[in-house]
Parts: C-alpha cells; sequence; structure tokens
C-alpha cells in the first residue's frame, strides 16, 4: 500500500545532517543582464534560511536553458553553508540542482545483530552472509531546487523528465507574484500523486513569533495551489514514501525543497 506523508528531507552527505531540511538559495532569481554570475548558497538547517550545516556541493549543478547541465565553475564548502558561483552567459531559465542519484540500503540480522549493506536487492543477494534474515531493501533520493530566469524565461530546463519524484511548475517561476494564483504539480515517474501533503515557509521566521507555516495538499490531479499574501523568498517541502516493492527495493523514499521568490504585485 502506498503511503504519500509530509517528512524531512533525508540525509544526502553524512549522519549529521539527517534532522535537517537541505536548501539551496541563489543570489538572485530573476536577472535583466547580459553575461551576469549568480552564487548560490547551499545549507541544511532546521530554520528555513537559516544556514547550519554546511553541506557538500559535488552533487551541484545548474541546468541551462538548452537543457544541457553543468557543474558550477567554483565552489566552496564551510561549516555553516557551502557556495557555489556560476557564469550565465544565456537568455533564458536556468534550472539548480542539489541532490546526487538514488542510494540503497540493504538491512539484514545475522546472529541478533542487525548490520547494512550500501546495495539494492539485487546486489545485496551475493553480498548477503550464510544465515541472514530479516533482510529490507530501501531505495532514497532528495534533492533541493531553485530556478533563475535571465530575461526571457523558457521552459527546457524545468519541463519534468518522467523521473523519480518531480515538480512540474505548472506556473512559471519568472510569473510568481504576491497576491496572484501559483500553481505546481507533483509527479512520480511521470504521473500525477495526489494526497502528497507540502509544507511552505517564509524567509525571516526567525524574527516572527509565529513562523506563519502552512501545509498543503496535492489534489487529484497531483496539483497544489498557492496565493501568497506577501512578497519574500519561500521554501516548499515535500516527501513520499512507497512501501510498494519493485526488483531492487522493498520500500523508496524520496523528497525535495524548491526555493522561490515571489515578487511584489
Amino acid at each position: 500500500m502506498k503511503k504519500l506523508l509530509l517528512a524531512a528531507l533525508l540525509a544526502v552527505s553524512s549522519q549529521s545532517v539527517f534532522a535537517h531540511t537541505l536548501w539551496v538559495m541563489p543570489s538572485h532569481f530573476v536577472l535583466s543582464g547580459e553575461d551576469t554570475w549568480i552564487s548560490v548558497d547551499v545549507s541544511a538547517a532546521n530554520m528555513t534560511f537559516v544556514p547550519d550545516k554546511g553541506v557538500s556541493p559535488d552533487n551541484l549543478h545548474i541546468i541551462f536553458p538548452d537543457g544541457q547541465r553543468h557543474k558550477f565553475a567554483q565552489s566552496y564548502q564551510g561549516k555553516r553553508k557551502s557556495q557555489a558561483d556560476h557564469q550565465l552567459v544565456a537568455e533564458g531559465t536556468y534550472l539548480i540542482e542539489n541532490g546526487g542519484a538514488p542510494r540503497y540500503f540493504t538491512m539484514y540480522e545475522v546472529n541478533g545483530e542487525r548490520k547494512r549493506i550500501m546495495a539494492d536487492k539485487k546486489a545485496a543477494s551475493s553480498q548477503l552472509p550464510v544465515g541472514a534474515s530479516k533482510v529490507t531493501t530501501s531505495r532514497s533520493q532528495s534533492k533541493a531546487l531553485a530556478v533563475v530566469t535571465v530575461k526571457a524565461p523558457n521552459r527546457t530546463a524545468i519541463n519534468p523528465k518522467g523521473e523519480g519524484f518531480e515538480v512540474n511548475f505548472v506556473t512559471h517561476p519568472a510569473d510568481y507574484v504576491a497576491e496572484e494564483d501559483i500553481q505546481w504539480q507533483l509527479l512520480l515517474e511521470g504521473k500525477p500523486v495526489s494526497g502528497v501533503k507540502v509544507e511552505l515557509s517564509r524567509e525571516a521566521e526567525l524574527y516572527r513569533n509565529n513562523a506563519g507555516r502552512i501545509t498543503l495538499e496535492t489534489d487529484a490531479e497531483g496539483k497544489l495551489r498557492f496565493t501568497p499574501a506577501e512578497a519574500g523568498r519561500y521554501l516548499l517541502e515535500a516527501s513520499y514514501q512507497d512501501n510498494t516493492p519493485t526488483a531492487l527495493a522493498d520500500m523508496q523514499r524520496a523528497s525535495l525543497t524548491l526555493t522561490f521568490e515571489v515578487g511584489l504585485p
């Protein structure tokens, strides 16, 4: 039975960030200059956009408006946050993504002791010791996203690929404006997923007595609708768990965050 739920972002680099939410924060979301540069902060934190744990930039990429995927020109990992810079030489919409390939964990018990192999079901079958029992394999994947547009928006970089847990940007991110409707659609392997609970938070909650977080839920078409009351920078967090066995895993977990900016009306 498939269960969809809201959860904290899964760890991507070390045990130290297991309880934290991963996010990326570009210096700009909409740019009008030519041959401009962008800086991106990356961190894992409990409070929205308050840096806490520096995260390796090894899995940080930028997808250009033509769909080509690039590593950042330069990057640095700090204690509280990491940073990367890249030159945006073409007009159009860029997708910033921090996240690696799916990871597989096979847990088993032998002589009353629980152990783990970093392998999927097929690979683990040849590595399990004699007498191994209670064998369970999990697949996990997580990613943090942000979208930047230079001059004329396009959709090549942000179109869904039909793989894993994705966001379909029904409303183009360059058009997010306070007091106007924003729509997204959540997809799993290219198909809409209903009943996914998503949490939205806004910057500067450190300076508010009420954090003001809200929860949305995808409808039958996998869509979310949000009308922001205020301009600013926001974070969307969503995840799912699927307990349907596959050839490679007994359960799957995936999560994503999306940092976006809402302009003044």
